[in-house]
């Protein structure tokens, strides 16, 4: 129940406020587990996915979030995983851990980048999206956001009533690799592909913008 309400509560928050458009949900599979990868630009991100996406979601967060206000009351429902600076810090212990809620059926957002741009940029993709991706064969959803760097950027304390999209891309699965290669290339690959798929996002989401 309390999933629910938080969820409905930071929809209706985003619809109001932040006049939040979802874009091509058709794009979104139904079966798990799954993989979303999102840009990250601001601590709204895992919030908006959280409260648009139609299944529940499970991410990792630095415990740190779950003191700050309002934050700790809205992404523990929202799926979110407290885990401490330590292991934050230990990509092994990270990459296991997530092993282990696909292993469960999970479907995990996961945020390539691997922590916030500081610009608003695109951040070049750390390579834990490709390892799990390939290693499960799950595939990913790409996901991009944008005007959450607008509305609350890394140095801001207070979220501010600035427009934000989010658009689903075209599942990516990594079974369609070739499998004669090196891991390490593989790896490459994938992450070249994923890449590719954000920057068509952001650049759809350009030319619709465009009066």
């Amino acid at each position: 129940m309390l999933y629910f309400l938080v969820k409905w509560f930071c929809r209706l928050v985003f619809a109001v406020y932040n006049r939040l458009r979802v874009e091509r949900r058709d794009r979104i599979p139904s079966g798990k587990p799954l993989l979303l990868a999102c840009n990250h630009c601001s601590y709204l991100d895992p919030v908006v996915v959280g409260a648009v996406f139609p299944y529940r979601l499970s991410y990792v967060a630095w415990d740190d979030l779950f003191r700050r206000p309002v934050l700790k009351w809205l992404i523990p429902p929202l799926g979110a995983i407290p885990v401490s600076q330590e292991d934050h810090q230990s990509a092994a212990a990270l990459l296991k851990f997530l092993l282990g809620l696909l292993a469960k059926g999970e479907r995990v957002l996961i945020f390539p980048e691997g922590k916030r741009s500081p610009d608003g940029q695109l951040q070049p993709l750390e390579g834990g999206v490709a390892l799990l991706a390939l290693k499960t064969g799950i595939p990913v959803l790409p996901l991009f956001v944008t005007g959450t760097f607008e509305a609350m950027a890394p140095t801001m304390r207070i979220p501010r009533p600035r427009k934000i999209r989010l658009r689903y891309g075209e599942l990516l699965d990594p079974t369609t690799l070739p499998s004669d290669i090196p891991e390490r290339e593989r790896r490459a690959q994938f992450l070249a592909l994923l890449e590719q798929r954000f920057r068509s996002l952001e650049a759809e989401m350009k030319r619709a913008a465009k009066p």
